[in-house]
Order: structure tokens, then sequence, then C-alpha cells
């Protein structure tokens, strides 16, 4: 996630600083850098990367404008303002940044800092899924499903559901199986069904996966021993074909 990637950088960094011969450090100080600042928010030094990060962002750096847009949205080292975390998600989202193109759809989505507006969603969260980003797939699928005003189509839901699969949203691969148990957007199979409940019970982690554990009981316990077979062979075929890519 975002903050892994910027305690790499910040790591990055500060390896770089040391092989700085004394020299560079002389003299007066020099303007903050990126890296500084991401130093400053990996070691949740909020005030001071917020401080590095302002001018920053004022000038154009889409990463210090993405990384301010998540410091308001979460009232990281200042209060939460979710009017400036749109701010800055929106110009960090329009150069390109897919994280803030995400954040930008959700917020669009959900109606926070401004007002719902589900084809503002859609642009942002599509954006986002164009640069593969796995929870956008996934989000895309469930505004299909007729959600922040966006007309339910579910055959659209469940192709976005799969572009999420096959990127290891097990999410998507529990939403796929829900489908083919319930035939919305797909044939009735719950062969098919439980395949996909295995494999979102193998990825899942907390609450999620509890609850796909009681759907891939319930479901195996109304299927006859060799249809649970099919399934699970098919399950077992899926993840090695897709461990292979």
């Amino acid at each position: 996630n975002l903050k892994h990637l910027i305690k790499f950088a910040a790591a990055a960094a500060v390896f770089v600083l040391t092989l700085m011969p004394p020299s560079c450090h002389a003299g007066s100080e020099p303007p903050a850098s990126l890296a500084d600042a991401l130093v400053g928010y990996a070691k949740l030094d909020y005030v001071a990367a917020h401080r590095m990060l302002s001018p920053l962002a004022d000038d154009g750096d889409a990463v210090a404008q993405e990384i301010l847009g998540f410091m308001h949205a979460h009232g990281e080292g200042i209060p939460r303002n979710d009017a400036a975390a749109i701010r800055w998600f929106t110009l960090a989202a329009t150069a390109g940044r897919v994280e803030a193109q995400f954040e930008l759809g959700r917020m669009y989505r959900d109606g926070i800092g401004v007002t719902a507006d589900g084809d503002a969603a859609l642009f942002w969260l599509r954006r986002a899924a164009d640069q593969g980003k796995t929870d956008a797939y996934y989000a895309v699928g469930e505004l299909y499903l007729g959600q922040s005003g966006i007309p339910a189509d579910p055959a659209a839901a469940s192709e976005w559901f799969f572009r999420a699969a096959e990127h290891g949203s097990a999410e998507a691969m529990y939403n796929i199986g829900l489908r083919y148990a319930e035939g919305q957007g797909v044939p009735r199979d719950e062969i098919e069904a439980l395949m996909w409940f295995d494999l979102a019970y193998g990825d899942a982690i907390g609450s999620l996966h509890e609850t796909i554990a009681r759907a891939r009981i319930a479901l195996a316990e109304r299927l006859m021993p060799m249809q649970v077979q099919m399934a699970l062979n098919r399950s077992r075929d899926w993840a090695r074909n897709h461990a292979a890519q």
C-alpha cells in the first residue's frame, strides 16, 4: 500500500544521505526535498512532513499532493479536512497518481468532502483500474450493482469482479461465488460458486475469511460429494494456472 511504498522510499533516502560526504551537509540548510518529507512521514513526524510537503505540493509535485491528500483525509498531524483532501487528491489524480485516483473515486462515491457523484466516482475508479489498482476493479464492479446512481448492470459488475479476481481480490472471488450461487449476471451454478468460495477462502483475512468459511461450508453441505470434489478440482486448477502467469 501507499505507506509501505513511502517507508521503502524513505529508507532508500536515508541510505543515500549516509553516503553523502560531510561537505554536502555544511553551510546553510537547503530547501527540504521530497525524500526528506518521505522520511518524516515514514517516521510518523507528521508536523515536519506537512511543513516540508506543502511547498512541494504548491509547486506541483504530484507525490507530495497525494500524501497531503491522505494527511488531510485521515487527520495525520493536522485537523481532518475532507475538502482539502479532495483538492489535493484531485491535483495528484489529474497528474496520474493511482492512489489519489482511487481515493478520489471513493470519496465521490461516498460523498466524503464533496457531493456524492456516481459518474465522477466511476470516472476516477476506472482511471485507477486502468493502472492496475486491484481495489479499483472491485469498486467499479460494486458501482455496477446499482450504487451511487449508476444504473445496475449485472453483466458489467460480473466482468469487473472477474478482473479483480484475476488480480487476487478475495472480495471479488467471494462476490463471484455469490453471483453464481444466485444466478445474478451469470448462469446459476453451485459447483462454480463453491469453486470461487474456495479460492476466496484461501486468500481472505479477518472477518471476510470467517464469512467465506460459513458460506463455503453451507454450500458444500448442499452438494453431493462428487460435486464438491469437482469444485475443489476447479479451484486447484484455477489457482495453479494463475500462479504460473
